[in-house]
């Protein structure tokens, strides 16, 4: 069985990217995708070509899929794992791209009845982290070429499923990557929870300040990017309150980093302000480089040369399980 079907929930700029990525790499495959607001799902089909069909029915987007991916926030991610729970088929793979993975899994076991869930978070090419772009206009299908697919599966998923999830991110163009839920969640605190919070309070000291509405017509690309994660929205709230206590640790590390920096502005002492910004970059310039290379991926890349790329995609696991609900059917 050749044709298979991939749905995405999730509209956003990841969602339509990884739509463009599997078109890109499996043409032969049949995208379906669904968002809560049906205008970006028909624009994300009729403007931008990305999918194949549009789904303005979370059902059943939901069961016709081989593959689903859950590309929503945090906040809609349960509602939806207990709207498709007893819809999915049995074979199918569930890749949830929720910011947390802990959280994530306890609902997809306690609401998923059939199916493989497999957490995942695709990070970004290192050419897209200074974009900070999220609608969907800005999706491209090189949006995680030579990034990492983090796999966090459920130990309920069959390692045949595993195996198609470490596929679905070569599709992407990028590297298997596995780590435990809890500790991504708690790694996760700092580059996301941190920056969060940091954009909350950039804004509102500014915003407050009597100069504001002066400031917005001079407002360029660097206020842009340093509140662009406030549009995250509760995700935020969620990220501060899963580790309380990994929060308020990051929060005073920041506050001291400010707190230094207000010194030596205090006292006027530009070389070593110099010296703070210039080590910073240093650092912030070997961290893009590390992210190029990818040295750290360690994982076995599995060789996608078969005739058909869906098929070397869905494994031998998917196509014979199709093959056995097709003959349960019959």
């Amino acid at each position: 069985m050749k044709a298979q079907t991939v749905s995405i929930v999730g509209m956003g700029r990841v969602g339509v990217s990884i739509a463009r990525a599997l078109k890109a790499s499996a043409p032969e495959l049949t995208i379906v995708g669904h968002d809560r607001y049906r205008e970006l799902t028909q624009k994300a089909k009729d403007e931008l070509g990305a999918i194949d069909k549009a789904e303005w029915n979370l059902v059943n987007a939901a069961n016709v899929a081989d593959i689903l991916v859950l590309s929503v926030p945090l906040s809609e991610l349960e509602t939806n794992l207990m709207v498709i729970g007893e819809e999915l088929k049995p074979h199918a793979l569930v890749l949830d791209l929720a910011v947390l993975k802990g959280r994530s899994l306890q609902w997809a076991d306690q609401h998923l009845k059939g199916g493989h869930y497999v957490g995942a978070v695709p990070v970004l090419s290192v050419a897209y982290l200074n974009d900070g772009r999220d609608e969907m206009e800005a999706a491209t299908a090189d949006l995680f070429k030579n990034g990492l697919f983090c796999l966090m599966p459920s130990v309920k998923a069959e390692p045949q499923a595993v195996e198609t999830a470490v596929n679905f991110g070569h599709l992407l163009g990028a590297a298997p990557y596995f780590v435990d839920p809890l500790e991504y969640d708690g790694l996760v605190q700092g580059v996301e929870t941190l920056p969060g919070l940091a954009a909350a309070a950039l804004f509102g000291a500014l915003q407050k300040s009597t100069g504001w509405r002066d400031m917005l017509r001079f407002a360029n690309s660097s206020f842009a990017l340093a509140t662009q994660p406030l549009q995250y929205g509760t995700d935020i709230t969620s990220l501060a309150l899963n580790d309380k206590a990994a929060t308020l640790r990051w929060l005073d590390a920041y506050l001291q980093e400010l707190t230094d920096l207000r010194r030596q502005i205090q006292g006027g002492d530009r070389e070593m302000i110099d010296l703070t910004l210039g080590n910073s970059l240093i650092q912030r310039e070997r961290w893009l480089k590390e992210r190029a290379a990818n040295d750290w991926a360690e994982a076995v890349d599995t060789p996608i040369d078969q005739p058909s790329v869906s098929d070397q995609f869905l494994g031998g696991w998917l196509g014979s399980k199709l093959k056995r609900d097709d003959h349960k059917d019959n």
